[in-house]
């Protein structure tokens, strides 16, 4: 009785810690207009005076000092909109940049100046909306999701989201003036009474002095992108607020030509076979509340959608691809559900892509929101079948047309940086053939910035073994991490994966195994004038994986690390990995170059340099040198130079070279990666990117231009060439063709707003 009393005391403090940390600061009350706005990019109205500039500090690169030039940041809302607005003077020895029109240029591009605004419309401390601005008054809007807390290489943003809203801007001598103007139909958010509470920071950003100017002030401690987290930013009240729910129907048509190249049926030659196509559909936008959403597809194409970056790939790890299609975007971190580093049960490119095939959707469904304390997410998609050539065996074969579904629901607990939920994923096709993995995942704001992570998930499926019992269809993943990049940090974590689990809409590394991973760190920020060093860090990390089957050890990782970001715009990042892994089938990077089932130790010095974007030429340069199993390795890049003559003209080159020796086997590999993107923006509307991929390893190329012209959100007209082709015609019997694959395509889409 006296241990189930302490057990009980012991959890009733716990909670009560819990409980106590999800306290909130007090809310800034934003005040609603009284006089109309004439939105002009002209900040003279009396409805900004009556609001007041908001008190903004530096953020870099001394933080908490005053701003080094005068920024005035206005806000406040009306029935429809809310305002944003900013009076930017450069009196002080900065000078006004822009190198972009392009609509949704990257977000961490410091090489344009910016007037900015997150809302966690949603107040969820995790996810937000970013609307941002240059002087050029481009658009540039993004999703922020998992408190923008980058992990590995993947950013903790999207910015190919898109929603409706505009911005004037006007620029004179020594004065930037900008108006942005975002409809209250384009957030998603919970009101009670007319009362909507919000997260919101707003920033300016000063490219010539890498200077970023916050309201509010917050620590910058909290890594990378400390200034975009949801769970710092202010909490705002809007009063009055009456949210309309329009309807947004957004018919396409397309139209054009497409030109393949097949062998024919005696197996002697490539012929070009052309397909004309004339196609049209249809995407509908539904708010069924403020806080809830319908999406709804018919024929969906996404022809629109810029081609991916090739990638020569010399690791044993699958490569991870960010998607980029609108309709999979609102709020897709509801969707997340990791069960490792980059694994995850739910990964959209799995629906509508096959092994670099397109597969047609016929159509489908999507609900988000958010319903007290509690988030909403259901969607299903119909894909058709499609023939495809298997890349391993290079035979026909044909996928099956599936359902593809997905539920997920997750609430609030403890404090209002903690969630519990869970979600379905389901794959079925017409031959009855099933994939089903169901789980719940946990995410605990213990104290301060430490979180726990706790992740269980399960596979059901037909026709698959139960050898060593129901435990090999599981998986689970637990972490334990400070989210802090100054004084001392860590993250441990922990998983196992069965045999059997098999998430078909997810992504994972590898098979049947279990891993710890442990690391250490200690940061260092400078907010002091004198130093040129603004933040540097060292860490070490370890990371083993065993074979479930004999709990071999597959794969070890011991990681020392230092990087080193500076106040003029340099960033840098020098690692020794030193590795071992133990193989158990034929790891082949090409024809020439394999390595066989063994037990390998190797070292590679890895290396990250980047130089500030704020100049007409700007550098990123990455590196590995050392051993590779069996041999030696050195990779240079990728490299990427980013030349900015004009607001109206941009390029990048990318190049990549690896070569890889193994003298005691006489095997030798090397290959050339090189991309050239160049970007004309004649305005904010219109716009032509031409851009160029060749893989020496794949002896293959692909180019892509598009031309856009964008008058409105909702309007898009495109007119896209893509062609893939082959560079050694000779390597295959028959003779490869040049062209491989050709089309030019012409879509045209128009968005009715009806409001309800």
């Amino acid at each position: 009785m006296k241990k189930a009393a302490t057990i009980f005391f012991i959890l009733h403090i716990f909670c009560l810690h819990l409980i106590l940390a999800g306290e909130e600061d007090e809310v800034f009350v934003i005040h609603k207009s009284a006089d109309p706005i004439e939105f002009d990019g002209i900040v003279n109205e009396p409805a900004w005076a009556s609001a007041g500039p908001l008190p903004v500090l530096m953020y870099q690169p001394n933080h908490g000092n005053a701003p080094s030039e005068k920024t005035e940041i206005y806000i406040t809302y009306d029935q429809d909109y809310l305002y944003l607005a900013g009076k930017l003077y450069y009196n002080n020895g900065a000078r006004i940049i822009a190198t972009s029109k392009k609509r949704d240029i990257l977000p961490m591009d410091r090489g344009n100046d910016y007037l900015g605004i997150l809302l966690d419309t949603f107040s969820d401390n995790e996810n937000a909306y970013c609307f941002q601005t240059t002087p050029a008054g481009i658009r540039c809007d993004f999703s922020v999701f998992n408190d923008a807390r980058e992990q590995l290489e993947m950013m903790p943003f999207n910015e190919s989201w898109n929603t409706y809203w505009d911005v004037k801007s006007t620029v004179g001598d020594s004065l930037w003036e900008v108006e942005i103007q975002i409809p209250f139909t384009s957030l998603r958010f919970q009101s009670t009474d007319g009362v909507v509470t919000m997260g919101m920071t707003v920033w300016r950003f000063i490219s010539s002095k890498q200077e970023r100017i916050i309201f509010p002030i917050m620590s910058n401690e909290l890594g990378m992108f400390s200034y975009w987290r949801p769970s710092q930013a202010k909490k705002v009240v809007f009063e009055g607020v009456t949210r309309k729910n329009p309807v947004y129907v957004t018919p396409y048509v397309l139209g054009g030509i497409e030109q393949v190249s097949e062998i024919n049926a005696q197996n002697t030659e490539y012929v070009m076979d052309s397909d004309p196509k004339l196609t049209g559909g249809l995407d509908l936008k539904y708010a069924l509340t403020s806080n809830m959403t319908m999406d709804f597809t018919a024929n969906t194409d996404f022809a629109q959608v810029e081609v991916d970056n090739q990638m020569i790939n010399v690791s044993r790890f699958d490569l991870f691809f960010p998607e980029k299609r609108q309709f999979f975007l609102e709020r897709s971190s509801l969707f997340d559900f990791k069960t490792g580093f980059n694994d995850q049960m739910f990964y959209s490119r799995r629906i509508g892509l096959f092994e670099g095939n397109i597969v047609p959707i016929y159509g489908g469904l999507r609900m988000i929101g958010r319903a007290g304390k509690w988030d909403v997410g259901v969607m299903d998609m119909q894909t058709a079948g499609i023939d495809y050539r298997d890349e391993d065996t290079d035979s026909l074969m044909y996928l099956e047309a599936a359902n593809h579904g997905v539920a997920r629901l997750r609430r609030q607990v403890f404090n209002p940086r903690s969630y519990l939920g869970g979600m379905v994923t389901s794959i079925a096709d017409v031959n009855g053939q099933y994939n089903i993995n169901a789980g719940f995942d946990g995410n605990i704001n213990i104290n301060g910035n430490d979180y726990l992570n706790i992740n269980y998930a399960r596979t059901f499926e037909n026709g698959t073994g139960t050898g060593g019992g129901d435990f090999n269809r599981d998986k689970f993943y637990i972490s334990w991490l400070k989210r802090s990049d100054v004084g001392f940090g860590y993250e441990f974590n922990l998983s196992r994966k069965g045999k059997y689990h098999n998430p078909e809409m997810g992504f994972e590394w590898f098979e049947d195994y279990t891993s710890g991973f442990a690391e250490f760190r200690y940061g260092w920020v400078n907010n002091g004038e004198s130093a040129n060093i603004l933040k540097s860090m060292l860490n070490c990390w370890t990371w083993i994986q065993k074979r479930n089957d004999g709990f071999q050890t597959d794969l070890a990782f011991f990681t020392p690390g230092w990087s080193f970001t500076t106040k003029d715009g340099y960033f840098g990042l020098f690692m020794l990995m030193n590795r071992y892994e133990a193989t158990v089938d034929t790891f082949e990077i090409s024809d020439n170059m394999y390595f066989p089932p063994d037990k390998y130790f190797f070292s590679v010095n890895e290396g990250f340099l980047s130089t500030p974007a704020n100049k007409f030429l700007s550098l990123m340069a990455q590196w590995s040198l050392g051993t590779y199993y069996d041999g030696a390795m050195a990779t240079i890049g990728p490299l990427r130079f980013t030349a900015r003559p004009s607001s109206s003209l941009q390029f990048g080159l990318d190049y990549t070279y690896n070569i890889i020796d193994v003298p005691k086997r006489n095997l030798h590999y090397q290959s050339h990666l090189a991309r050239l993107k160049t970007e004309f923006t004649f305005t904010t509307r219109l716009s032509l990117l031409a851009f160029f991929q060749y893989s020496s390893d794949e002896r293959f190329g692909i180019n892509n231009v598009r031309l856009r012209y964008n008058p409105r959100e909702g309007n898009d007209l495109y007119l896209v060439f893509n062609q893939s082709y082959n560079s050694d015609l000779t390597r295959e019997i028959p003779y490869l063709p040049f062209n491989d694959r050709m089309s030019v395509l012409l879509k045209y889409t128009h968005t009715f707003i009806f409001n309800k």
